[in-house]
């Protein structure tokens, strides 16, 4: 029969002689400690003031007790690490304030692992006659950092290498293409002036007009493109110039595009203005293809000397984070973005309440 259903004498009667189970087990400090250590999922060792491991709970690694008690517990890091563990192991003693740091460990078979340490005084008689240390086991985080760098220096190259061929692109666009129909447009327009109306029948006269149209819808199509690739205004005048230019473009598909800027004198750094341009552009483009919207606020600024801020706010139908498509890789890309230089994109929309934008880039780092 459960507790509850106990008569109320009855019901306390359990739970008092439960308390005095309890109570008694805590008193019994001896298996107490051995509970502690037998369900810590720590490491816990007790050094004595020469350093020699007088307690360990449990054993890794391939090290057995026989390996570890009574040995230096300096004999089991790299010379590097020693000194800064001896240090604050003394300072452990001097002090009897608690202590942590991160240090390396070396296995039987040479290979080295990692632990976050966190060190406190024993102390008997009022005097402090030993250190405890509580190691945990941080290589698996370890190895998720590092794959984590890898990632994000992988990922950095790669946009690296797709900015310099989208800016060879442009160039190859504007200095090749571009020209060729630029200098099309001039031998039709010539001939145009040249023989005027009433030289040519009107059937080439329609023609030699049909010609200069596509001709000239050629060259804004370059030039869109261009401006789509990499704009020359972006690494020749400046992120204010190469976004105003963003903006003009995104006027023929949203009539309200709004763009102003708090920015100091001078460039920006090269990555981070390349960085504040893509979000921009993919910014302007989702509330061009998917929000539906008439307006869009382009905000960027520096609220210190440290940082810039980048706000994009639009007026569209909006969306649930939640539910993204998984074919949508634009605001996944913004993210990552912001990650390379160790800050997160803050994306906030609501079904019928526009989406707004927020990014900020410290300008001292290099993404990373």
């Amino acid at each position: 029969m459960p507790a509850s259903q106990f008569p109320p004498e009855q019901s306390g009667g359990l739970s008092g002689a439960a308390d005095s189970l309890a109570a008694a087990a805590m008193r019994d400090t001896a298996a107490l400690w051995e509970s502690v250590c037998r369900v810590s999922g720590d490491y816990i060792v007790i050094v004595d003031r020469a350093g020699s491991l007088r307690f360990c709970n449990r054993v890794g690694d391939g090290f057995t007790p026989e390996h570890v008690v009574g040995h230096s517990i300096l004999d089991f890091t790299t010379p590097e690490s020693a000194v800064e563990l001896w240090r604050v192991i003394g300072e452990v003693f001097a002090t009897g304030g608690e202590q942590s740091l991160e240090t390396t460990v070396k296995t039987l078979r040479g290979d080295l692992n990692y632990f976050s340490l966190r060190l406190g005084p024993v102390s008997h008689g009022g005097e402090n006659v030993a250190v405890m240390i509580c190691c945990e086991n941080i290589l698996p985080l370890k190895t998720s950092e590092e794959t984590l760098r890898h990632e994000r220096h992988v990922l950095r190259q790669l946009l690296q290498i797709q900015e310099r061929e989208r800016q060879l692109v442009s160039y190859e666009i504007h200095d090749g293409l571009s020209q060729y129909l630029a200098g099309a447009m001039m031998h039709l327009q010539a001939l145009e002036h040249a023989t005027g109306d009433s030289a040519l029948g009107n059937v080439v006269q329609q023609e030699l007009g049909e010609s200069l149209r596509l001709l000239r819808a050629a060259v804004d199509e370059s030039r869109r493109l261009i401006g789509g690739l990499r704009p020359p205004a972006l690494d020749e005048l400046g992120i204010v110039e190469a976004i105003e230019s963003l903006a003009a473009e995104a006027r023929a598909f949203v009539p309200g595009v709004n763009f102003q800027h708090h920015l100091g004198g001078g460039r920006l750094p090269s990555a981070i203005e390349t960085t504040i341009f893509r979000i921009v552009q993919e910014s302007l483009s989702n509330a061009r293809k998917h929000a539906e919207a008439k307006s869009v606020e382009i905000t960027i600024e520096q609220p210190d000397d440290t940082h810039v801020r980048i706000v994009v706010r639009d007026d569209g139908i909006g969306f649930d984070p939640q539910r993204v498509p998984l074919d949508r890789f634009g605001l996944e890309g913004i993210r990552q973005r912001a990650r390379l230089f160790g800050s997160e994109a803050d994306i906030t929309s609501s079904p019928g309440a526009g989406t707004t934008i927020r990014v900020t880039l410290p300008l001292s780092a290099t993404s990373s």
